[in-house]
């Protein structure tokens, strides 16, 4: 019986920390979604990047000249023969290739419990899929000198492509071998196997390279899809050779630990036989769009992106949450269309080792920081510095009588900067912060600008608090800023104190900057 879906929701908070450790195609091309692939991200550990529609994932094309394509945790093959796999030369498109090769009989090539040879990802994280995801497999195959089969002989398929699920579930889809003809095999998509013919004689084909393209919707629930398409030797495009449509393709259990991965190489031999399968140009690309709907673009449960005024470096992949997912616990968010560069190092304006700097500005995107001319880091309303710490700043001007609040002053603020990646664009919705301020006498009103005018009127009307130390949220309508295609600051300025002396403080305990990133027409 198939075990019950787990939903995104559920599974995700899980997902993130399974990803890090455990992970230790008759259609016309031209009818399919174009795609513009855009840098290569080799990744070798830890959790997914922000990837684009159409974004390269993991690129393996062998032009390391070595077994794992210059890819650390890619494995190469579990047997041990010393000619189970090796570095041929050239390759479908360039220098090299890889080959595996399976003797029936020879235990050096018997492995993973059955004759085997193949390369495997689950040691790279980019590889690995979950539901919700949708991806391209792309993948280019030569059966070189392949013994053809005669009625009689053994009918043992097999594998030279799959695509996996850990903790021995039942497998997405298979590619393979069996007499004389391609196959496609699907696994516990309806409670049951399929298996579908895709090429009815592949012997015209052998010594020759195949093209294959893989689509998939991942889902646990009967929404997903596969498309397999092909492109054989003489054809100029790819062509639909099967699909499977509203189905499970997720056969597995996140909430029990599985993942899916890739494989491929040559696994299965009828006795008696030595089979030996080149593969090269193996790709794995998003397909994933941008959410349309209206929600969270970025937010952070600290007042820099940095994350402020600490002595030495901090990176923010270490307080960043899986991209499209907000982590309710962390209260940290970064949607996947926005750009995303390191911050420098800072330090904190009250340390002595190193020595604060006044040039030690936030450096970055998305990033935040504050008006240093006229104000500083003056303690903080958390019990540690840095993620755990709640920053206030000091400085604000005082009034220049208690009844006379003082009036907006634009070089004391607040700022964010985010930008959209190249080919989209922001349109914003509201923008929230939380604050607290010093004491009743200091600044109490706030306003939000934005460098699409240069900061010369305020994105929706001020807002007043009358709490102290208690942190208050408060909110700005930004709708009217729409199609914006370039990087935008915000600035945040506080005033209306009716103290007339001593050091003023507002703090600010997180902000969410809501609104849609979509592609560009």
């Amino acid at each position: 019986m198939r075990k019950k879906p787990i939903y995104f929701k559920k599974y995700m908070a899980i997902a993130v920390l399974f990803l890090a450790s455990a992970c230790s195609k008759i259609q016309k091309e031209s009818e399919q979604p174009a795609l513009t692939f855009k840098p290569v991200s080799l990744m070798s550990g830890g959790a997914p990047a922000s990837y684009g529609y159409g974004d390269t994932i993991l690129n393996i094309n062998y032009e390391s000249g070595t077994l794992n394509s210059g890819i650390s945790g890619l494995t190469a093959t579990n047997a041990t023969a010393t000619d189970a796999a090796y570095i041929l030369s050239p390759g479908a498109t360039g220098n090299y290739a890889i080959a595996h090769k399976v003797t029936y009989g020879d235990s050096t090539y018997y492995s993973d419990g059955n004759w085997r040879s193949e390369a495997a990802t689950n040691g790279v994280p980019a590889s690995c899929y979950l539901p919700g995801e949708e991806r391209r497999y792309e993948f280019s195959v030569l059966l070189k000198d392949w013994t053809p089969w005669n009625t009689g002989d053994p009918i043992n398929e097999t594998n030279f492509f799959q695509l996996k699920m850990s903790g021995g579930e039942a497998v997405p889809l298979q590619i393979r071998t069996q007499r004389n003809a391609l196959r496609v095999v699907y696994g516990n998509m309806d409670n049951t196997k399929t298996v579908v013919d895709i090429l009815n004689d592949l012997r015209p084909s052998v010594n020759q390279w195949i093209h294959f393209r893989v689509d998939v919707k991942w889902a646990t629930t009967a929404t997903g899809s596969m498309k397999i398409y092909m492109k054989l030797p003489g054809q100029t495009d790819f062509v639909l050779a099967n699909e499977r449509n509203n189905v499970v393709t997720f056969t597995g259990d996140v909430g029990s630990g599985n993942v899916g991965y890739v494989k491929w190489g040559v696994y299965v031999v009828p006795p008696n036989l030595t089979r030996i399968v080149y593969h090269d140009d193996l790709r794995i690309i998003n397909l994933n769009y941008p959410p349309t709907s209206t929600g969270l673009i970025w937010g952070n449960s600290i007042p820099d992106a940095n994350p402020a005024y600490l002595d030495g470096p901090y990176t923010k992949a270490g307080n960043i949450s899986l991209p499209a997912n907000y982590n309710s616990s962390t209260n940290i968010y970064q949607h996947p269309y926005i750009q995303y560069q390191d911050s420098q190092n800072i330090v904190y304006v009250n340390s002595t080792n190193p020595a604060p700097n006044p040039a030690d500005n936030v450096v970055g995107t998305p990033s935040s920081d504050f008006s240093r001319s006229t104000l500083a880091a003056s303690g903080m309303s958390g019990s540690t510095p840095g993620p755990s710490g709640r920053y206030l700043l000091g400085g604000w001007a005082n009034a220049s009588s208690s009844s006379t609040p003082t009036p907006i002053d634009l070089t004391e603020y607040y700022e964010l900067r985010l930008a959209p990646k190249s080919g989209y664009y922001f349109n914003f919705g509201d923008i929230k912060f939380t604050v607290l301020r010093g004491s009743t006498s200091h600044p109490n009103t706030f306003v939000l600008r934005s460098s699409v005018d240069n900061f010369a009127s305020n994105i929706s009307a001020p807002v007043s608090i009358s709490g102290t130390t208690t942190p208050t949220l408060i909110s700005f309508n930004a709708t009217a800023l729409t199609n914006i295609s370039t990087a935008v600051t915000f600035r945040l300025y506080a005033y209306g104190a009716t103290a007339t002396s001593g050091n003023l403080l507002v703090g600010l305990n997180d902000f969410q900057v809501n609104g849609q990133v979509l592609p560009l027409p």
